[in-house]
C-alpha cells in the first residue's frame, strides 16, 4: 500500500497587485482550480477560515499583508514533482509571485515561471 502524507499550499485570496490588479479571484477560477486538483491528485481540503500573515514582497523586500486559503491534499512521495509543477501554472493564473507549499517535511517557495 502506499503510503500518503499531508501536503499542504496556501492561495492568497487576492491577486498580487504588482502582477494584477489586486482584486478577490474569481468563483470560477477557484472552481476550476478545486476540479483540478480532484482530477489531477484524487482528492483536496480546503481549511476553513482565511490565514492572515505578513511575508516580505521577493523583490522589494517590502511587507506585505496577505489572506490566504490553504489547501490539503494527501499525497504519495513520487507525486510531489507533479504538485510542484502544477502550483507554478497556479501561480500563473492566480498571478501570485509564489505559492507556498509545505511538502511533507519543509517549506518551498513556489515560484511564478513567468514574472
Amino acid at each position: 500500500m502506499s503510503s500518503f502524507k499531508e501536503r499542504k499550499f496556501l492561495l492568497p485570496i487576492h491577486e498580487d497587485v504588482e502582477l494584477g490588479n489586486g482584486d478577490l479571484h474569481h468563483y470560477y477560477k477557484l472552481e476550476k482550480l478545486n476540479r483540478e486538483l480532484f482530477l489531477r491528485f484524487g482528492c483536496w481540503t480546503l481549511s476553513p477560515g482565511i490565514y492572515g500573515g505578513e511575508y516580505p514582497d521577493p523583490d522589494s523586500g517590502e511587507p506585505v499583508h496577505d489572506k490566504s486559503r490553504q489547501y490539503i491534499i494527501a499525497l504519495e512521495e513520487e507525486k510531489i514533482p507533479e504538485l510542484r509543477e502544477y502550483l507554478k501554472t497556479v501561480a500563473v493564473a492566480f498571478r501570485q509571485k509564489v505559492i507556498y507549499f509545505f511538502n511533507g517535511k519543509e517549506v518551498e517557495f513556489i515560484e511564478n515561471p513567468e514574472r
